[in-house]
């Protein structure tokens, strides 16, 4: 049998809580949630944002002296990288010297995210609300005359008041709400 992860490390007791609770049917989910002792991570929870992060291990995924490059560069920034990670979806143009962009949890994404009007998905959602569109500018008379006379020339059969809403509905913009 395939052991997760999570139970594979886990001691000799929690390994076999795990396979007779799968035995007696039940979801892996479950059974690996009692086996542990823990609930499942949920999204939005510094645990589900934070796990494999603290202690700089996220570093130990880059190459050395890239990882070195950048606490290097952020600490001369005058930035505390003590239990925090980069992300770089919330950097500006500094990138990793961007204090902002170091964060150790979920509410430090919402902050930023809402200071910076971010559109945010993922363990954090946040989305910016949109401003409302500009309203429409009338015509200005002397250009809906020339307009109007224009469109009259081009379609002889048609009033000046015909002429006047196929102007408008072609030149002023409608908005959609």
């Amino acid at each position: 049998m395939n052991l997760p992860p999570e139970i594979s490390f886990a001691s000799q007791k929690v390994k076999d809580h795990y396979i007779s609770m799968i035995e007696d049917g039940q979801s892996e989910s479950f059974a690996l949630m009692c086996s542990l002792g823990q609930p499942p991570g949920y999204r939005g929870t510094d645990r589900t944002l934070m796990e494999g992060k603290y202690n700089a291990g996220w570093l130990d995924e880059m190459p050395p002296h890239q990882a070195r490059r950048i606490l290097r560069e952020a600490k001369a920034a005058g930035i505390d990288t003590t239990g925090k990670f980069y992300m770089s979806g919330l950097a500006d143009k500094r990138m990793h010297q961007d204090p902002e962009a170091w964060i150790d949890s979920a509410a430090d994404i919402k902050r930023v995210a809402e200071k910076r009007k971010l559109n945010v998905q993922g363990c954090v959602n946040h989305e910016v609300e949109t401003a409302p569109p500009p309203e429409s500018k009338k015509l200005s008379k002397k250009s809906e005359g020339r307009l109007i006379k224009k469109q009259m020339s081009n379609n002889p059969e048609m009033s000046r008041n015909e002429a006047r809403e196929v102007i408008r509905s072609k030149c002023i913009p409608r908005w959609k709400k």
